[in-house]
């Protein structure tokens, strides 16, 4: 494809027509989320943190980066993980080297509650009729924003989730 393709207007256009509908996407995606883990008094961003801590298991995230991956504020995020601390869900640990960072993991109670729930996924939702896998959206989506993210003076916050070998939803 040529520069002046690239670059024209048309594909401009399509390029924000995909940002709108990516939010549309997401909004959809939580609700569906929601509706999936609300039977386990757990809202959708309580279910992120949890996935989250289970894919980071070999290099726990620490809560800043928690926040961040999740979109929550720091004060809404620490709000969070008391809440799921005290129900058991999750267990903090401190950086050796810097005691104010703090890491959370699962809890082996929290471990299996959360085996629990993903396979609720294959009931609530069909992913046999999804017309590409799953996996090549996200890679497609990642070098999006790697590509999108270059170009930007600030760095979007992004992170990459290690998807754990078992339980997959």
């Amino acid at each position: 494809m040529a520069d002046s393709e690239r670059t024209s207007p048309q594909l401009v256009v399509e390029l924000i027509r995909m940002a709108i509908e990516m939010a549309s996407c997401e909004k959809t995606m939580r609700a569906a989320i929601a509706e999936v883990v609300s039977p386990f008094s757990l809202s959708e961003n309580a279910f992120f943190v949890l996935v989250l801590c289970q894919q980071n298991l070999e290099k726990p995230l620490p809560q800043a980066a928690l926040a961040r991956t999740v979109g929550l504020s720091p004060a809404q995020l620490s709000n969070l993980v008391e809440q799921l601390r005290q129900d058991g869900w999750i267990e903090s640990s401190r950086d050796a080297n810097d005691r104010r960072r703090q890491f959370w993991t699962l809890t082996p109670d929290g471990n299996r509650r959360l085996g629990e729930i993903l396979p609720k996924f294959h009931e609530a939702w069909q992913f046999d009729q999804l017309p590409v896998d799953p996996r090549t959206l996200l890679d497609g989506f990642r070098q999006l924003v790697a590509l999108l993210g270059s170009s930007l003076k600030s760095r979007p916050t992004t992170m990459s989730v290690h998807p754990a070998t078992s339980q997959a939803a």
